[in-house]
């Protein structure tokens, strides 16, 4: 009986080691994986393409020019797979903080919606300039940030369809009277 009790306790000891073990490594994976730097990158990217979908989304509902309705949905149709991306880069990074429009980017949009005909085009291409301005830079420091290697491979392979977005964006308000 005593052997019998000798191995119980040793089994318990055993499962309440191995279990105090198993916490430790739980609460090693639920530290994001990133540094400052690159949960700025994630969230700052994230808010801004957050803020071109809803923006977009405005585009084709207030514009009348053809070109600038076209852009809005090759923009909402981009900016909602990059959003995505954007999910899964922050659920693969272990970082739980969801993302919201900025306080400052709802006061751009609520602008944009008091905005009809030609100004209303020349406001959201003027958006899209700027904000793909300032998050091509985001990117490019992202990019070469060694280390967060996935987040500037992420940032690098982006970087071409911002680009593509800004340069069409431009030849688009060479256009607007």
């Amino acid at each position: 009986m005593s052997r019998l009790t000798s191995f119980l306790l040793f089994l318990f000891a055993l499962v309440m080691a191995q279990s105090c073990q198993s916490n430790r490594h739980a609460n090693n994976y639920n530290k994001a994986l990133v540094d400052d730097n690159g949960l700025l990158f994630i969230k700052s990217g994230e808010e801004s393409t957050l803020a071109s979908v809803k923006a977009s989304g405005l585009a084709i509902a207030n514009s009348k020019n053809q070109r600038v309705i076209q852009f809005a949905k090759l923009m909402i149709d981009d900016h909602t797979m990059l959003a995505d991306d954007f999910k899964k880069l922050r659920t693969d990074n272990f970082i739980a903080d969801s993302v919201v429009i900025s306080p400052m980017h709802h006061q751009i949009i609520n602008d944009l919606d008091t905005k009809r005909a030609s100004a209303f085009d020349k406001a959201y291409i003027q958006l899209v300039i700027n904000d793909h301005t300032e998050q091509i830079a985001l990117y490019k420091t992202a990019g070469k940030d060694r280390r967060n290697t996935s987040l500037a491979d992420f940032a690098n392979k982006m970087l071409p369809g911002l680009q593509a977005h800004l340069d069409t964006a431009k030849l688009i308000s060479s256009t607007l009277k």
